[in-house]
């Protein structure tokens, strides 16, 4: 019998080919990309979240101000009509303080009284829709701490498991040591 202490075997072939090269790739490339696209997510969906807010309030604010500036226009002209429009003085006189002409007779019949011409009804705009969509949807849900939490984890999980899973197999193959 012969003494093989010390004499290492030899190391189990590894399996080679271009199918088993590209089913590691797709396999690689699946795991990592699923990683990656769970971690952008959890970055950039609240941004965008955010983003997009900012621009519903931005555009609120514009047709707010688009209405001010109706209502300044038409003050403007009414303060501008008061002093050459002998009429809408005698109104303005009328309905704010209850001074009526000495020669005229006002009969008011069960009719409404139209409001007076000093009041200027403001101009309505319509506004945006607030942001909707599955990202925002998606950008509200991610925010929830527990559920971010998880979603790291999985997302590092499945970056360990394809670091290991896919490793060159030279990494492991096996060297037996006989004693």
């Amino acid at each position: 019998m012969v003494d093989r202490r010390g004499i290492r075997a030899s190391p189990a072939p590894a399996p080679d080919g271009l199918l088993f090269a590209a089913g590691r790739m797709v396999g690689f490339v699946t795991l990592v990309g699923l990683a990656m696209a769970t971690v952008a997510a959890l970055v950039w969906l609240p941004a965008y979240a955010r983003m997009r807010l900012a621009v519903y309030e931005r555009d609120c604010d514009r047709v707010t101000v688009a209405e001010l500036q109706a209502t300044a226009s038409a003050n403007a002209r009414l303060i501008a009509d008061l002093p050459t429009n002998p009429v809408l003085t005698k109104r303005l006189a009328m309905s704010q303080g209850d001074l009526l002409p000495d020669n005229e007779v006002i009969v008011f019949k069960n009719k409404p009284l139209r409001a007076p011409p000093d009041v200027i009804i403001p101009v309505r705009y319509p506004r945006p829709a607030p942001p909707e969509g599955w990202a925002i949807q998606t950008a509200a849900k991610v925010q929830n701490l527990p559920t971010r939490r998880g979603l790291l984890l999985l997302a590092t999980g499945a970056l360990l498991v394809a670091l290991f899973l896919f490793a060159p197999p030279e990494k492991y193959t096996q060297t037996q040591v006989a004693f």
